[in-house]
Parts: C-alpha cells; sequence; structure tokens
C-alpha cells in the first residue's frame, strides 16, 4: 500500500543499501547506496555498472515495498530535478517538482501537492494439482481357439477278384485256424500350450498446453474534485472525465484501457494552453508535437497516440 510522500527521516530507516530504486512509473533506476547529509539523502547507483550517480531526497520516496523503493518521478526526468549534483551543489529540493508541473504551463501556481490513485490487477498463479492416476498391468483372460491340423490314418480295403481256377492245395477245412492279421494306424493330435510374446504396452506422459480465461472483480481508485464556494478550478482533474467518457464511447471495446491512453489525452490538454501554441493548426504544430512526444514517451509509439493528441488538441482549440 502506497503511504505519503511526507516524512523524510522514516523512509530513512526503511531504504537499506543494495535495494532496487524505481521510478513512479516502475521502471528500474539503480541500486540504493549510502546515506549523506544528516539522512536527508541516499544516492543510487544507475547507468551501466553504476556509472552514473544521483543524489535522492528521502522526501522523493513514496513507497517502500520488501526490496523495492519507489520514487515520484520518472527516470527521464532525474537530471532535470538536479539530482545528478551531490546534495551541498542542489540550489533546489527535487520534491518542488513533479513531472506534471515540469510539463505544465501555469506558472502561477505557487504550491502543487499530488495523490497517488491506485487499482488492483489480476494475477493468475499456477499449482500442479493431480486430477487422477493410470495404472498399466495385466490379466490372465480365457479364449478358445481352433487349429486346423492335416492327419492320416489307414483304412482297410478288401478286394475281391476273380481268377481262374486251378486245383487247391489240401482239404477243405485243413486251415480253419488260418488268419490275415493287417495292422491299422492313424495319426492323432496332441496340443502342447507355449507362452509366446504377441505385443509390448508403453505408458508414459506428454504435456498439453491450453489456454483457460479467468475473470474477476477489481477496484480502482479514481480522483474526485469537490468544490466550495466561489471557487474556480482549472487542470487535467476537472477535464479528464469528460474525455475518458469520450474514449469508453470511442475506444471502450477494443480491448485497451483508459490507462495506457490517458498520457497522450493529458499531453494535448496541457499543452494546449501555452502561448507558442495558441492559434496554431494541428498540421502546423504536428511535427514538433511528435519529436516533443518520443522525446518524452520512447515506449509509446506516436502512431498510436497520434488520434488521442489530436482530438483532444481539436476539442480544446475549437
Amino acid at each position: 500500500m502506497f503511504e505519503s510522500t511526507r516524512g523524510g527521516a522514516g523512509r530513512a530507516e526503511q531504504v537499506h543499501e543494495g535495494m532496487d530504486v524505481l521510478d513512479q512509473n516502475g521502471d528500474k533506476i539503480g541500486k540504493a547506496g549510502e546515506t549523506l547529509d544528516d539522512g536527508r539523502y541516499f544516492n543510487v547507483d544507475a547507468g551501466f555498472l553504476g556509472t552514473k550517480e544521483y543524489y535522492v531526497p528521502f522526501e522523493a520516496v513514496t513507497d517502500v515495498r520488501e526490496d523495492d523503493v519507489y520514487l515520484n518521478v520518472v527516470k527521464d526526468r532525474l537530471d532535470d530535478m538536479g539530482w545528478d549534483r551531490r546534495p551541498e551543489e542542489q540550489t533546489t529540493r527535487a520534491t518542488q517538482v513533479t513531472d506534471a508541473g515540469a510539463r505544465a504551463a501555469d506558472v502561477g501556481d505557487t504550491e502543487r501537492r499530488t495523490m497517488q490513485l491506485r487499482e488492483e490487477e489480476l494475477q493468475a498463479r499456477k499449482e500442479q494439482v493431480e486430477t487422477g492416476h493410470v495404472s498399466l498391468g495385466k490379466e490372465v483372460v480365457e479364449e478358445q481357439r481352433t487349429l486346423q491340423v492335416p492327419v492320416t490314418r489307414e483304412e482297410v480295403t478288401v478286394e475281391r477278384r476273380p481268377v481262374e481256377r486251378r486245383p487247391a492245395e489240401g482239404e477243405i477245412g485243413a486251415n480253419e485256424q488260418q488268419t490275415i492279421r493287417v495292422p491299422v494306424r492313424e495319426e492323432r493330435v496332441e496340443v502342447e500350450k507355449q507362452p509366446v510374446v504377441y505385443e509390448e504396452v508403453g505408458i508414459g506422459k506428454r504435456q498439453v498446453s491450453e489456454t483457460q480465461q479467468v475473470s474477476g472483480t477489481v477496484r480502482r481508485e479514481e480522483a474526485r474534485l469537490d468544490k466550495q464556494g466561489e471557487v474556480t478550478v482549472r487542470g487535467w482533474d476537472e477535464a479528464m472525465p469528460r474525455y475518458r467518457q469520450q474514449w469508453q464511447q470511442q475506444y471502450g471495446s477494443s480491448g485497451g484501457s483508459w490507462d495506457e491512453d490517458e498520457p497522450a489525452y493529458r499531453y494535448a490538454y496541457e499543452l494546449r494552453s501555452q502561448p507558442r501554441y495558441q492559434g496554431r493548426r494541428w498540421e502546423d504544430v504536428e511535427p514538433e508535437l511528435r519529436r516533443d512526444w518520443e522525446g518524452r514517451n520512447p515506449n509509446t509509439p506516436w502512431d498510436r497516440a497520434r488520434d488521442r493528441i489530436r482530438a483532444t488538441w481539436d476539442d480544446a482549440t475549437t
């Protein structure tokens, strides 16, 4: 949870050497170093292998969570804040200038205070759970099979044929005990069983990827401006709800988020009030705005921001 930006002394006790120092967008600046100037500043080793050093006042720390230290500026503005000079060389306190204040043209502002708006984000965690198991074993089953086996057997044949009559040897009845014995054979089948391997079965696992959709309700904080009495308020906080409504009607169903596009709307709204842009046509200022935008927002392409900026520019200058 973010805390107030006041109380630099308390922050000095929370910030320790080696902690990651991040800007207000969560981009890493460097590593926290030693505490300087009686606990009012701490140095940050930045750049490649810590080749650049910043001296940050503890009043610029907005939050300390675990091993991360969050500042109230973006890292592109660190040099403009004068934090590249040692504390004794700094002539102004860095917390008197915020990123929004650096872009605004209203020189009449004598004091700026900031309030952080938070929102919840959905985060998905995955864990391995057992949904079942498979066992591979074997069991004995019986089935009836039939083999066709060719076999041979002998059969007795009796042949009779007439002969030419001739005298017989001996008397009739003399050889009453005479018998002809002919053995008869056949093949018989005996069945034997022998185990043989007929198939191999293996079991394994493979990973299958699929996408599951999860949803949940999240909350966000939005700024609310209440006025009492005869108070004139001008600024982005007053104009933002109207532009957000326009964005919702035009881009709300595209799958993007207002947080991604709000910087473009705010950029055009704040610049159009500057004297050097008043009365100038979009065609005349677009090249200049593009160079300035790409210098300030290297991670957001001009092609994406252009339509949002122009819509706000035209609306604010008509």
